[in-house]
């Protein structure tokens, strides 16, 4: 008696531990999850490296016989073409985020996440941040995933959670439940 008692209750529990609450409906969707960096600091340091290839080209910015490419969320290429025939990389400054790009004095200005940050780069082997203004941009910093172009229908995402840190990047996956979309 004692034994069927304790099973009757034990599968009450199972059964109520199941249900869903009122109105609730699962459902499984395809929807961008973001993709957090919990080091704020790291986001925001400008640095210089090796020339690297051309992925997500972006904007243009030519003064003498240098061009400035943007690299879209990630940086800005240096490029010499002093020699037309045979343009030569000279290196990349890594600028999270960075959609723009100007030159004027020998200074490079950019954003950096939100930021708009002034770099100089007349060598390349001491690229420093000589100016930062906070927040210029905010709509960077709320970032959504992205739209196709051709996108007819509402995009459906994981709410975006600050405690987490700054989202980096969106991945597409099947998750339950995507309460956010655009």
């Amino acid at each position: 008696m004692r034994i069927n008692l304790f099973a009757l209750l034990a599968l009450c529990f199972l059964i109520y531990s199941c249900n869903q609450r009122s109105g609730y409906k699962s459902e499984m969707r395809e929807a961008w999850v973001p993709v957090y960096a919990t080091n704020a600091a790291a986001i925001k340091t400008i640095t210089a490296g090796p020339a690297r290839p051309t992925i997500n080209a972006g904007k243009l910015y030519t003064v003498g016989s240098l061009i400035y490419q943007v690299e879209q969320d990630s940086g800005i290429h240096i490029i010499s073409y002093a020699n037309p025939a045979a343009p030569q990389k000279l290196g990349f400054i890594r600028s999270f985020m960075c959609k723009e790009v100007s030159v004027k004095n020998g200074l490079i200005y950019t954003n950096n996440f939100s930021d708009l940050v002034v770099i100089n780069a007349t060598d390349m082997n001491n690229v420093r941040e000589v100016g930062r203004t906070t927040d210029v941009f905010p709509e960077l910093a709320l970032q959504y995933p992205p739209r196709p172009a051709n996108a007819s229908g509402l995009v459906y995402f994981e709410c975006p959670d600050p405690k987490k840190g700054v989202i980096v990047s969106w991945v597409k996956r099947n998750i339950d439940n995507a309460k956010c979309y655009r």
